[in-house]
């Protein structure tokens, strides 16, 4: 058990406001502040935002530097650019001639004349050949970079067996691809009255598995060892419990390890309920898995009550 010690000055607006420490997409929900960006966390950016956002960026960028050229062309006299049409404007002109630059693509119309301009251009083009490197690499590090695709249960459940209480939830693989040498942590997080933050490591039933080509239960004994035992759902609440999970793999499509993260806040633990069975066999024999049922869950008969 370790424990993070928040400023108690913050009171009850502090305990009012927090958030899940685990977002549902596994990003922590921190935002830092104090750290001065610098030119070479650029990439890390990049390499990390949404595909929508790197788009926009890229396209920002693309238009952003011809126009600048095309500007320092225009002023350095259109008259400079051999084969300009006469019916376009002149700061067209100097913009399409910045995109044959700027690609390299040179289709022969249009050509640079005087020192000034041919300097211009030998500056884009080296431009030119340092962006399309930059962005080639960002986006194979995008494709050839694993991304993880795992689907965990809306719910975790405390389910009551013969033997007792258990704390569960399951996941799957959405892809098809193999994983396999999976590894599972579990940790609970509650916070006292002073608002320090206490986590506990939860032994599991099973914590690795080989192969993973159906779904994993993976489940926590409520047993008199366990930082759960006696609690109910309101003493949860009150301790604004989350469940943390981590999840470590290795993608036999990548080949490289996987990390998964996901977490359940206490209002998002469902009690005297179990998992239905999400897969059955057809008439061939074959395994058919339903990710669908994976969330469906059943009252349990003779529930215990909480």
């Amino acid at each position: 058990m370790w424990r993070q010690t928040v400023d108690p000055g913050l009171g009850e607006k502090y305990n009012s406001r927090t958030k899940r420490l685990i977002n549902k997409d596994g990003t922590f929900n921190i935002v830092k502040r104090g750290s001065e960006p610098r030119l070479y966390d650029a990439y890390q950016y990049l390499s990390n935002v949404s595909v929508g956002k790197l788009l926009l960026i890229i396209l920002s960028f693309y238009l952003l530097i011809n126009v600048m050229f095309a500007l320092l062309y225009v002023g350095c006299g259109v008259e400079n650019l051999h084969g300009v049409d006469p019916n376009l404007p002149p700061f067209l002109n100097a913009f399409f001639f910045s995109v044959q630059t700027f690609t390299t693509v040179g289709y022969g119309v249009l050509s640079p004349h005087g020192m000034a301009v041919n300097l211009i251009v030998t500056l884009e083009s080296l431009l030119g050949w340092v962006g399309f490197a930059i962005i080639t690499g960002l986006v194979y590090g995008r494709f050839a970079k694993p991304n993880v695709r795992i689907l965990y249960s809306n719910h975790a459940l405390i389910t009551p067996t013969t033997e007792g209480k258990i704390l569960q939830f399951r996941l799957a693989n959405k892809r098809n691809n193999m994983l396999m040498e999976l590894e599972a942590k579990v940790i609970l997080m509650v916070q006292d009255v002073n608002y320090v933050r206490h986590y506990y490591n939860l032994k599991l039933e099973q914590s690795s598995k080989h192969f993973f080509p159906l779904n994993w239960t993976i489940v926590h004994h409520i047993d008199k060892d366990s930082p759960l035992h006696g609690l109910t759902p309101k003493q949860l609440e009150k301790q604004r419990a989350e469940v943390l999970v981590l999840i470590k793999g290795y993608d036999d499509a990548f080949g490289h390890h996987i990390h998964s993260r996901f977490s359940y806040l206490y209002d998002e633990i469902l009690w005297n309920v179990r998992f239905k069975k999400p897969y059955d066999a057809d008439d061939t024999g074959e395994i058919i898995f339903n990710l669908l049922q994976l969330h469906e869950t059943e009252p349990v008969e003779g529930e215990l009550p909480v």
